[in-house]
């Protein structure tokens, strides 16, 4: 195995690659060389419908390349999991060919379509900020108001916060903290 690589023109040009053999098969300096594989395959091959020069190299190109940490950028649904206890993945590689399955753009948009009427919860579960079954508006504060009886009677008032420290309708609820 020689140092510098060189294009393989025995071969038909879709059919060829670029090899590292010796002796080489030319005279010095009456062919191109390369230091690296890849820099050959993108030289005398560039535009190579068949792919298969660059599909020689030791880590060949894939057409769904890896992100870092095998994850992808787009979501789909786990068929692995029972409907009930699944939600969605973007794991690489894909355990399915493109076009064999919905994807999405973003896990939410996953869910909302794949896992719409889940009763579990189990796919909105996983997004990174979830939704309550209380949700909290801005500043954790809700829209009615409510008797402070965590505080002494003498010093209490009326709070708006949320998550309500008790179920509905166990307390009065109003409008306005002016109504409480």
């Amino acid at each position: 195995v020689g140092l510098l690589w060189y294009p393989d023109y025995s071969t038909a040009w879709s059919d060829a690659g670029c090899k590292n053999e010796v002796p080489l098969p030319f005279s010095p300096n009456s062919r191109p060389t390369y230091d690296t594989q890849l820099d050959c395959c993108k030289a005398a091959y560039g535009g190579q419908a068949s792919g298969k020069c660059l599909s020689e190299l030791a880590s060949p190109p894939t057409t769904s390349p890896t992100m870092a940490g095998g994850v992808g950028t787009e979501w789909y649904p786990d068929y692995s999991s029972a409907w009930s206890d699944a939600g969605c993945l973007n794991t690489l590689p894909k355990p399915f060919n493109d076009g064999d399955r919905p994807v999405y753009a973003t896990q939410l948009e996953c869910c909302k379509a794949a896992y719409g009427g889940q009763s579990s919860g189990k796919c909105l579960s996983e997004l990174a900020s979830p939704p309550t079954t209380s949700p909290t508006m801005a500043g954790g504060v809700g829209l009615l108001w409510y008797p402070d009886y965590s505080t002494a009677w003498s010093d209490a008032g009326c709070k708006s916060d949320l998550p309500l420290p008790f179920n509905r309708g166990d307390r009065p609820e109003y409008d306005t903290q002016l109504d409480c």
